[in-house]
This record gives structure tokens, C-alpha cells and sequence, in this order.
């Protein structure tokens, strides 16, 4: 062989070898990497997820909290405990307008009882209201009935005084019904005495502060005494006659919503 032709063959075996060599397929288990609009896309979709998630969370709780309000019992504003009974009871709304102080309201559950035992569970505003005036649920005798039961003075204790004092004022109530008279009649009578309700018969059936003057007037004699109460003040300057208070139903009928 000449040596023309071994070195053209000698130069084709070493072109050959410096050829690139095969690439190889990467594995089946080895995924290729993504790209980058793949990666966003990706962020794009866990970012979502997230959202809606929270978006279900915030609308969970919103719900609970609804429900929860919805569900809750009414306590009446009254500060004192009370129990299931109570709630189905009539609500007393110069409670829950601020008109009977707290000292009052911590004996609301005591008066509702013996209203009921009286069968006037209607009026419990009302007791409460007379307990406002009486003794601002400050006092022994919390609704003044010792003199109902011809007893000196504050000789009732707390409950005592609650008992007779819802049962004194029933029998005024059935008294004023048979005589035709109206509630203010019967909250007067409690500081004046039956009395008052047969007065009232007499003159038409209706209370006026005129014929609660005029009653006190008679059972005084006309003496007087000073009386600060701004009631009065604007009334006459400041004075009643000397026998209950002719202000009484005007007095109770402050703490009432009518």
C-alpha cells in the first residue's frame, strides 16, 4: 500500500474519533425539568388554593358567629341570675329602658314569683316600679307594706316585704275591677289606702292628680309640708298635704314604659 493511502486512512480513523459522541436518553425514572412558564404556572395554581381556602375558613366562622348569636338567650337586662323559667316570663320593659336601678332588678326573679302566685304576672313591671319609689332596693322593708299588714314601719324584711307587697296589691287591683277604676287609681291606692278606690268611684272612675290633691287635701285637714321632688316643684313651688304623697302614681309612673 502506497503511503499516499495510509495516511488518507489514518486521517479518516482520527476524524472519526474526534466525531461528538452519541447523546443518551435520560432514564424513565427522571422526569425532566420544567420550564420556567411551567414553575409560574404551578405558583400561580397553589396561590389560588390558598385563597379559596381562606376563603372558606373566614365564611366558616362568620357562620358559627351568626349562629351563636342567633342561639343566644335574652337576659331581660336583668344583673341577677336567672334561669330558663324566667326567660318565658313577660319582659318588663322599664328594665330593659335603664327606669329601675340595679338594685331593684337583683330582686326581679322574687317579685315575678309572687306576682305569679297572685295571678298578676302582668304587673311585675309595675311591682318593681313601686319597689323603685319605696326603697330603691336600699331597704329591710323593700316595697314599705308593713303598714298594709297594720305592723309599724319597716318591720318586714326583704322577701316578707315582697310577698305582701304583691299580695296587697292584688287585692287593690280586684278591688279597683269591681269598682270600675283604672291602673293609676290602684298604684295611688297603694300609698293612700283602699280608700282612694272608692274616692275615685265616686268621681268618675279615672285618676287625676287633681282628685289625688283633693283626697290628700280632705284626709290632711289641709296641712302642708315641704316637698322638693321636682314633680312638685313644678306642680306648686315645692309642697303636698300631709297625708301619703299625692304624687305616688306620678312618682311610679316615671319608671314606667307605657
Amino acid at each position: 500500500m502506497s503511503k499516499s493511502v495510509r495516511s488518507s486512512k489514518k486521517q479518516h480513523r482520527n476524524h472519526a474519533h474526534r466525531a461528538s459522541p452519541r447523546r443518551t436518553a435520560a432514564p424513565a425514572h427522571i422526569k425532566p425539568r420544567p420550564g420556567s412558564t411551567a414553575r409560574k404556572r404551578k405558583r400561580r395554581q397553589s396561590r389560588a388554593r390558598r385563597r379559596q381556602l381562606l376563603v372558606l375558613l373566614i365564611a366558616a366562622v362568620l357562620l358559627a358567629l351568626i349562629a351563636a348569636l342567633v342561639h343566644q338567650p335574652s337576659t331581660s337586662g336583668s344583673t341577677s341570675g336567672t334561669d330558663a323559667a324566667s326567660d318565658d316570663r313577660p319582659l318588663e320593659t322599664n328594665i330593659t329602658h335603664g327606669l329601675i336601678s340595679d338594685a331593684v332588678v337583683a330582686y326581679r326573679d322574687v317579685v315575678a314569683d309572687y306576682a305569679e302566685q297572685n295571678d298578676i304576672s302582668e304587673y311585675t313591671d309595675v311591682l318593681l316600679a313601686i319597689m323603685q319609689v319605696e326603697s330603691g332596693g336600699e331597704l329591710d322593708d323593700l316595697m314599705q307594706s308593713s303598714g298594709s299588714l297594720e305592723l309599724p314601719s319597716d318591720s318586714l324584711q326583704q322577701e316578707a316585704s315582697i310577698r305582701q307587697g304583691c299580695s296587697y296589691f292584688a287585692h287593690l287591683l280586684h278591688r279597683a275591677e269591681s269598682e270600675s277604676c283604672d291602673l293609676d287609681t290602684v298604684i295611688q291606692a297603694y300609698n293612700y289606702g283602699s280608700g282612694f278606690i272608692d274616692y275615685v268611684a265616686e268621681h268618675g272612675g279615672k285618676y287625676t292628680l287633681e282628685l289625688s290633691e283633693k283626697f290628700a287635701q280632705q284626709q290632711s285637714g289641709g296641712a302642708t309640708v315641704p316637698y322638693d321632688n321636682p314633680i312638685a316643684v313644678k306642680r306648686n313651688d315645692g309642697w303636698r298635704y300631709a297625708y301619703g304623697n299625692m304624687f305616688y302614681a306620678k312618682l311610679v309612673n316615671q319608671h314606667l314604659v307605657r
